[in-house]
């Protein structure tokens, strides 16, 4: 991916004053790493995860492993004290990159491995994968490239198209439902090949929360709106998978909040948004927007006080203009037919 000007350019804006303290990757790692971007490559430093490997690659994976944990803990503090500067006393998940997006590349290319029996399968896996991936790559980049930017020129609405696309695709394989229906598939090329699209996911987000983060710092909400509701819609979304900075979330919230209530901003993407960030921030939600699985079965992860009592809940939701949680879920549902 071609990130390092506009990554650059929010460096000296100061968003990545979080990375001077990040936990340092192991050095084996170091020809995976360029310009503070991983690439998995050939995966040859997972070797140690499965059966046969040598002490050496052993020692690399558990290595591999304590660096993981260790760089997930440090992003979470470091993640906690920006939003403790919001006045928010936060119970993060220590188990995600946050603002140290070399860890998040790292711990999700690391994170696969129970897929597969053996490095033989996973090796195997990683080469029938590697052209269904490539075509879907070149689409992608086919599809930004036929918008014909220009930095100097684009319009609000044509950089956050720029923006969204990537975006919506990347999330079409990222979910792994679409992946079913792709003929020559066997399980363990499905789930290479979500590995691989889950990393490059990981990259436009970190891309679109940095640039989105930027025009809300220094324009707020204005372009979006001025632009019509479906610009901010579209502005929204980039928010809401704005997951590695929930600081960021918190702000673009409370921006938020009066043009909700003026009726300036969607009320249903409000109350979703508003879940997003209550739920990372204290493990709970309001409105039952953020779906879980378990048993193959869809519900909402853990509500706040009164939430579990069906009427009640449906009545937040109807205030904020959203459908009843059965007919939400039952949505979602369709996705998945063979179960979530």
């Amino acid at each position: 991916m071609t990130q390092c000007r506009m990554l650059c350019r929010f460096l000296a804006l100061g968003t990545f004053s979080t990375l001077l303290t990040a936990a340092a990757p192991p050095p084996f790692l170091s020809a995976y790493i360029h310009n503070g971007n991983f690439s998995a490559g050939d995966y040859a430093f997972l070797r140690g995860a499965f059966p046969g490997a040598t002490s050496q690659q052993i020692t690399d994976w558990k290595t591999l492993q304590t660096y993981g944990t260790s760089c997930m803990k440090d992003a979470a503090h470091t993640e906690s004290s920006e939003l403790e500067k919001l006045g928010i006393n936060a119970k993060l998940d220590d188990e995600r990159g946050y603002q140290d997006h070399l860890c998040t590349q790292i711990v999700f290319a690391s994170d696969e491995t129970d897929d597969f029996r053996s490095w033989k399968i996973f090796q195997d896996a990683l080469t029938r994968s590697l052209p269904y991936f490539q075509t879907y790559q070149s689409a992608v980049s086919l599809a930004v490239r036929s918008l014909n930017s220009d930095p100097e020129k684009d319009t609000f609405e044509e950089q956050l198209t720029l923006h969204t696309v990537p975006d919506q695709m990347w999330r079409f394989v990222m979910m792994g439902a679409a992946l079913n229906d792709v003929s020559g598939l066997d399980p363990t090329t499905r789930s290479a090949l979500r590995m691989r699209s889950i990393l490059a996911g990981v990259d436009v987000d970190w891309t679109n929360s940095h640039w989105a983060r930027h025009i809300l710092e220094t324009q707020g909400w204005s372009p979006a709106l001025k632009a019509g509701q479906k610009s901010a819609g579209l502005m929204w979304l980039l928010v809401q998978h704005a997951d590695d900075d929930p600081a960021f979330q918190v702000m673009a919230l409370r921006q938020l909040e009066p043009l909700a209530k003026s009726g300036q901003f969607s009320k249903p993407n409000y109350a979703l948004l508003s879940d997003r960030v209550m739920l990372a921030t204290t493990g709970k939600q309001h409105y039952g927007s953020q779906l879980s699985c378990s048993n193959h079965k869809l519900a909402p992860y853990s509500m706040d006080q009164g939430g579990d009592n069906a009427d009640t809940l449906d009545a937040r939701r109807s205030e904020m203009g959203l459908p009843s949680e059965a007919a939400y879920i039952e949505h979602f549902r369709k996705s998945f037919p063979k179960g979530c």
